[in-house]
């Protein structure tokens, strides 16, 4: 009698053995991605890192928009800042000449003044204070902020850098060290868009010895002294102008520049006149608003601007001053400060901040 073949026993896997073989295999794969399932752990685990950085640039609004904004505002200005820079080092600007020439002169006239000569010469190149300010101002800008405040002081701070950085304006700005120079010259080097017999800036009765700079953050800063009072300090190698006096003999001041008596008095200066809005920081802005405050209650009123610069810098400088207005206008708007030329990319970007950054509001950037 023929037996029949066994019955084949079909690898039906109970709860039980499934338990079992979880336990000998690790973690579902399932319960790690929703992908094929991989024989290497290897594998699985590459898999899941890949998902989850897909996953990571995919969900909206999890990027830093008030970030990505700042940071392509900010390459935009170092662009223009190299771009002066070369300028200045291939004597394309007539200033920077004019500067080498008078330092040169005024040391060959007075060796005495040949260390302050030097230092001022220093502005005819990129290693100068003002185009070292603009670097250091746009270096310490806050690449990541993380709200629509932080957002507004970024971007304010970068448009004023990118107006600094305007070679025609840079070239105007200039003007405050050449007559700086012609100065020290007593009457040898020819002052430069001031009139022959105009009078620079003086305090009781003596003229300042750089008048010009004073008030320029870049040379100095006002400081408070034991009694209360706020005077000029200058910064290290400009030091030497506290001794020009003695050295250059009657008719110039010596003593210190005390605010108060600084505040009033005319003067020519580009800084003054036009540039603290551009090679001042915001909190160079903010210490004189609170000054010139403070001196107003006291009787003390700002005295006119002088018409110091070229025709050329005047009108980039209100170009500049309207751009800032209009920036302002937006960022208070909860508009992306962007300039448009279409009202369909107006509406576009006014929408720009309604997506969250790390850390900020889901609101509007006019949100609270």
């Amino acid at each position: 009698m023929r037996t029949s073949n066994p019955i084949p026993i079909s690898p039906i896997r109970t709860a039980r053995t499934r338990r079992a073989s979880r336990s000998l295999h690790g973690p579902s794969v399932r319960s790690l991605s929703c992908s094929p399932l991989s024989s290497s752990t290897t594998g699985v685990s590459s898999l899941v890192v890949s998902l989850f950085v897909v996953l990571l640039f995919a969900l909206p609004g999890c990027s830093n928009q008030y970030a990505e904004e700042t940071t392509k505002k900010a390459s935009v200005v170092q662009r223009q800042l190299d771009e002066l820079g070369r300028k200045i080092d291939s004597d394309a600007l007539s200033n920077t000449l004019l500067i080498k020439t008078y330092a040169d002169r005024l040391a060959s006239l007075n060796p005495e003044f040949e260390r302050i000569a030097t230092a001022l010469r220093a502005d005819g190149t990129t290693k100068g204070a003002l185009y070292q300010g603009l670097g250091q101002r746009l270096s310490k800008v806050n690449r990541k902020p993380e709200n629509k405040h932080e957002f507004a002081t970024a971007y304010q701070e970068l448009d004023s850098v990118s107006a600094g950085s305007d070679p025609i304006i840079y070239n105007d700005a200039l003007l405050d060290v050449v007559n700086t120079l012609a100065d020290l010259s007593q009457g040898e080097l020819p002052r430069i868009n001031i009139p022959k017999n105009a009078e620079t800036a003086a305090v009781k009765g003596g003229q300042v010895p750089g008048s010009y700079l004073v008030g320029n953050p870049s040379y100095g800063q006002w400081t408070t002294g034991s009694s209360g009072g706020s005077f000029w300090e200058w910064y290290g190698k400009y030091h030497m102008f506290t001794s020009v006096m003695g050295l250059m003999g009657g008719g110039f001041y010596g003593g210190p520049i005390y605010h108060n008596a600084w505040y009033g008095q005319p003067r020519y200066s580009f800084y003054h006149d036009a540039g603290r809005g551009t090679y001042g920081s915001r909190s160079d802005r903010n210490t004189w608003r609170r000054g010139q405050d403070q001196l107003a209650r006291q009787g003390i009123k700002t005295p006119k601007a002088k018409n110091y610069g070229s025709v050329a810098g005047k009108q980039r400088v209100s170009t500049y001053a309207y751009r800032q207005t209009r920036t302002s206008s937006a960022l208070r708007s909860g508009r992306s400060p962007a300039g448009s030329s279409t009202r369909t990319a107006t509406k576009r970007r006014s929408s720009f901040f309604s997506a969250s950054g790390r850390g900020t509001s889901r609101r509007s950037f006019g949100g609270k």
